[in-house]
């Protein structure tokens, strides 16, 4: 598979009034042409901000430094996604949360995503452009594409609204789509046929997806691969079949422990709390929580091991025959 995207060695620091809070610390992340990666763990572990970073949109007073920050070949490590688009036309397509938050409750659906068109695309005829949106609500499954255009976001469901987001993200032409935890402000049904949806477009159309979520039911569905944030570090990497049969990291066990399943009886619950990120721990930062914390773990950050199906950073990961 090509590579598309690749973080490598960032970090991320941000002021607050308690000092800095170091939010990503040497992260590394990498997104193959037409894959959909996730990103997942608790909150407060950086999934949201290495999105922001690959947008282009953290907020200001972030201090960014690392090795690259890469798109095709192209590090923009500083810069993101605004200055990729000015520098090659590389656009980013981005799928929020929250919907009815994402769109102007003053005007039509059909007017904000021709805005999207006149960002993109320059000038484009009237016809024309509502063409193009009619075609592209009609792929997202949408029904009556030109009377959704006329509404206004409180007339239509919230899936319905979704739906409009990705066909405006898809309007842009990306090569990539960052999704924000896209699924969790809807209902168990509307979530399966979104995340389907998107599925189905992303390798259609050979566009990247970076999925964030804390739904560990919602990345099986969805991704091709996962990557586990604890802590603004990255824990373990993996094709998304390796990592729900035998997860490597300590950490990634426990969220797969802690996760809902039929018959299993009651999840189990992770002890401890992520930690304060203005003073984190040294080493690997999970260690203060790890039952399988070494010596090491306190003093060291473990290395990337492993392949490139299923890599892990700790000194004594899970044994194959023991992970689930």
């Amino acid at each position: 598979m090509t590579e598309l995207v690749r973080v490598r060695d960032v970090s991320v620091d941000f002021p607050s009034p308690g000092g800095t809070a170091k939010v990503l610390d040497r992260v590394n992340l990498a997104i193959g042409e037409g894959e959909i990666v996730g990103l997942v763990g608790e909150s407060g572990c950086g999934k949201t901000t290495l999105a922001r970073l690959i947008l282009g949109v953290l907020p200001k007073g972030a201090a960014v430094r690392g090795e690259a920050l890469s798109f095709a070949g192209q590090n923009v490590l500083g810069g993101g996604a605004e200055e990729l688009r000015v520098r090659g036309g590389f656009s980013i397509g981005f799928v929020p949360q929250e919907p009815r938050a994402a769109l102007s409750p003053l005007f039509p659906i059909g007017t904000q995503a021709r805005e999207i068109l006149r960002w993109s695309h320059g000038r484009m005829r009237a016809g024309e452009a509502r063409r193009r949106i009619a075609e592209m609500f009609a792929r997202v499954q949408l029904p009556d594409p030109q009377a959704i255009m006329r509404r206004y976001p409180h007339e239509v469901s919230g899936g319905q609204l979704q739906r409009v987001l990705i066909a405006m993200a898809l309007l842009l032409e990306p090569r990539l789509i960052v999704a924000d935890e896209p699924t969790t402000a809807l209902d168990v049904t509307i979530q399966a046929q979104i995340l389907t949806l998107l599925r189905r477009l992303a390798h259609e159309q050979r566009v990247a997806v970076l999925f964030t979520t804390h739904d560990l039911g919602a990345a099986w569905e969805i991704c091709d691969r996962i990557t586990v944030m604890y802590s603004g570090q990255e824990a373990e990497s993996a094709a998304v079949e390796a990592f729900f049969a035998r997860p490597r990291h300590p950490y990634a066990g426990l969220l797969l422990g802690s996760m809902p399943r039929p018959g299993a009886g009651l999840p189990e619950s992770i002890g401890g709390a992520v930690p304060n990120l203005v003073t984190p721990p040294p080493g690997c930062r999970f260690h203060p929580r790890c039952p399988r914390a070494l010596p090491a773990c306190g003093t060291q950050r473990p290395p990337a091991t492993g392949s490139a199906t299923q890599s892990v950073r700790c000194h004594n990961p899970l044994p194959e025959r023991d992970a689930a």
